[in-house]
């Protein structure tokens, strides 16, 4: 028996750059059909589960880490949403999680930022809730801000927010370390530490591979450039999203750990004609 940790996070469902169904039925009887990035963004979304599927053998089971942002009611910005209505973003969270719920055998969702998720992630919360995902049993709610989880004999720790990054170029990797180093801080003495440790919230890949006991990975997202991300200096950077497939076996990550990216396709560039 193994088991296929698939881990996605930062769909931002709602915004007009996060995952979108085909079609948005509107409160008032109108429609919202994304965008090109956004039919891209979801045809991705449906070749990583594919993906997923593909791996899963008969006597592997699937567990589903969805590490938070999963919605998106910008506090900070009503542009780039599709609505705010909360209803409407519940059905588009359902749309797209349906493959999801076809393929898991186990879904843990994580909660992420009050700005985009209600405070104390209550979208996130709701969604545990109405998906059945497993609860957090110490604090009796169905979304978990910290999932600990011994997965086939390997200790597995997820949080949406790393509590540091390295967002420069050459600064890029030692945000995985630090964060790896904060985890083996946090868990110093105790009986259960754990080998991995995942998290999103910043929306690139970093990962510190074997130079902690512990190795932390900051996961990609399924989401693109937000007008912050813009004013931000990260207008040139190529879009890569994906999530991560990771097969745990006897106590041990069986082969390399996969993330899965896919890079939006750069438009050609402007000619005078």
């Amino acid at each position: 028996m193994s088991v296929l940790l698939a881990a996605v996070g930062d769909l931002h469902i709602g915004s007009t750059v996060g995952l979108c169904p085909r079609r948005v039925e509107l409160d008032d009887g109108g429609t919202y059909e994304p965008s090109k990035s956004q039919r891209w963004l979801l045809e991705c979304w449906q070749d990583y589960w594919q993906q997923v599927a593909a791996r899963k053998r008969k006597k592997t089971r699937v567990v589903v880490l969805l590490n938070g942002d999963l919605a998106d009611r910008n506090r900070h910005s009503k542009y780039q949403l599709v609505t705010i209505n909360r209803a409407v973003i519940q059905r588009m969270m359902l749309d797209i999680l349906e493959p999801v719920l076809e393929i898991a055998n186990a879904i843990i969702v994580v909660r992420g930022t009050e700005a985009h998720v209600g405070g104390s992630s209550e979208m996130e919360e709701w969604l545990a809730a109405d998906i059945d995902a497993i609860r957090d049993e110490h604090y009796g709610t169905a979304s978990w801000w910290c999932w600990e989880a011994a997965l086939e004999g390997v200790n597995v720790v997820a949080a949406h927010h790393p509590g540091t990054n390295s967002g420069r170029p050459w600064t890029r990797g030692g945000g995985a370390n630090r964060a790896a180093a904060i985890v083996m801080d946090n868990y110093y003495g105790e009986t259960w530490q754990p080998d991995l440790a995942i998290f999103n919230h910043v929306h690139h890949n970093e990962d510190s591979y074997d130079n902690h006991p512990v190795r932390a990975i900051f996961n990609r997202s399924f989401s693109l450039r937000t007008a912050y991300d813009h004013r931000s200096g990260r207008s040139l950077q190529a879009s890569v999203i994906g999530g991560l497939i990771a097969e745990l076996k006897d106590g041990a990550i069986v082969g390399q750990i996969e993330k899965l990216p896919y890079t939006l396709p750069r438009r050609a560039p402007w000619k005078l004609t």
